[in-house]
């Protein structure tokens, strides 16, 4: 073993073992501020953001972005002048950013991509699971009901939840972070013994979780991203023609039967659903327009993490609605950490999918799979992010961050093969990271 090699070693360990303690004070702030004191979690945070940026070398450009990302973090979080409620979320991202460069640097062979797919699987359809038990059955769709009654309704307790519950389109959230990997690897499956026995089946049952979830949730924001994320693949992806015609009528029947519906449901139906519909985009028109009034009075360094439920104000009669974000992921996090946040943010999702598309563009691998899947997730959440927001250091963000890893990933295994690859995808040969 090298010097280099052993040095890399070590660092990776400690990332791991910051990430882990990170994670507990994380999801149990209350208990470990009352075990250690409230300094542990930030530290834990600064800790993270550290270690990101020094597993991030590996990518300069993303070490860059990353930089000015983590700058306006730490300023956002210094100047929040509600410590209680911005420790969290800066926690959320710093431990995000600390899981993508590390699952990044992990994954660097095909056994360990796996593993790594493995891993976002499975901790996802946990998620799905337990997000499901956690959810206010009141607030699902009825007919899901005979579902929902064989399963237990739990509290789960956690910091942040509404009233202990998960709200339905966080669950919706939740399955566009995860389900998008599970269809990659069906479609673009290999033919590894262990992939068939393990892999395929696992991405099987994800994606069916996932649709699942997406359907009970009855998320309109959901079901929109996942239209957005299906017309993005037809424009920008897709050689095969058998596919894109599956897409198209996939994205194309959505607007008929809409349509049809004008016709076919009875003239009080649809007006009932036209004036749900009509409330929903008013409410959140009026709440972004708040975010924008907000946003203006501190735009280079945005109001504080966390702070717009603080600082919201609508008129009667929705004065008193608990409103966390501002229903727009771009302006959210400019009101989070500005718009120098904002940029290193959108710089970051850029780099990411860049790559993503890259390494789509060569054969069918293993690697192409991850970064397809994760790439799509990042789509989804983004278009979902339109009318709704998964807000910085939200908890299922960290499966955001997550699949950034993979890409990373990916893209190291997949610049193993390109000097073989090369000459049949046209793509000049890149030196490994």
């Amino acid at each position: 073993m090298t010097a280099n090699t052993s040095r890399k070693t070590v660092v990776s360990g400690a990332a791991a073992l910051v990430f882990l303690a990170g994670c507990v004070a994380w999801v149990f702030p209350i208990q470990t501020a009352a075990a250690t004191g409230n300094w542990a979690l930030p530290s834990l945070s600064m800790a993270a953001l550290a270690v990101a940026l020094v597993l991030a070398a590996d990518w300069p450009w993303l070490r860059g972005f990353v930089v000015v990302f983590a700058g306006t973090l730490v300023l956002a979080w210094a100047r929040t002048p509600d410590a209680h409620t911005s420790a969290p979320h800066f926690a959320g991202v710093s431990l995000g950013l600390l899981s993508m460069t590390l699952v990044g640097r992990f994954a660097d062979s095909h056994d360990r991509l796996r593993v790594a797919m493995l891993a976002f699987l499975g901790g996802g359809l946990v998620v799905l699971v337990v997000g499901v038990i956690g959810a206010d059955f009141q607030k699902l769709a009825p007919f899901a009901a005979p579902l929902t009654r064989l399963l237990p309704t739990v509290s789960l307790g956690l910091a942040g939840l509404e009233k202990g519950h998960v709200n339905p389109n966080a669950l919706a959230a939740s399955a566009l972070l995860i389900a998008p990997l599970g269809a990659s690897i069906l479609v673009l499956r290999t033919d590894q013994t262990f992939d068939r026995l393990a892999l395929l089946p696992l991405a099987c049952v994800v994606l069916v979780t996932g649709l699942l979830v997406l359907t009970v949730s009855q998320s309109r924001s959901g079901w929109l991203a996942v239209w957005l994320t299906l017309v993005a693949l037809l424009v920008f992806g897709l050689r095969s023609r058998v596919w894109r015609l599956v897409l198209g009528a996939a994205v194309v029947a959505p607007v008929l039967v809409a349509g049809a519906s004008v016709f076919l449901l009875a003239r009080e139906t649809f007006l009932l659903h036209a004036d749900k519909v009509w409330s929903t985009v008013h409410l959140r028109g009026i709440i972004m327009l708040s975010g924008l009034d907000r946003l203006s009075e501190s735009p280079w360094l945005g109001i504080g993490l966390n702070q717009f439920r603080a600082v919201y104000a609508l008129p009667l009669p929705v004065a008193s609605t608990s409103v966390g974000h501002a229903h727009n992921i771009l302006l959210q996090v400019a009101l989070d950490i500005g718009v120098f946040g904002l940029a290193a943010y959108v710089c970051i999702l850029g780099f990411l999918l860049a790559r993503a598309v890259r390494i789509a563009s060569g054969p069918r691998t293993l690697a192409s799979a991850a970064a397809v899947g994760a790439a799509l997730s990042l789509v989804a959440v983004t278009a979902f992010g339109l009318a709704d927001a998964v807000a910085l250091g939200a908890k299922i963000g960290l499966f955001q961050w997550a699949a950034g890893g993979l890409i990373l990933g990916a893209g190291r295994v997949d610049a193993l093969v390109l000097p073989r690859a090369g000459q049949e995808t046209g793509r000049p040969p890149e030196k490994p990271q």
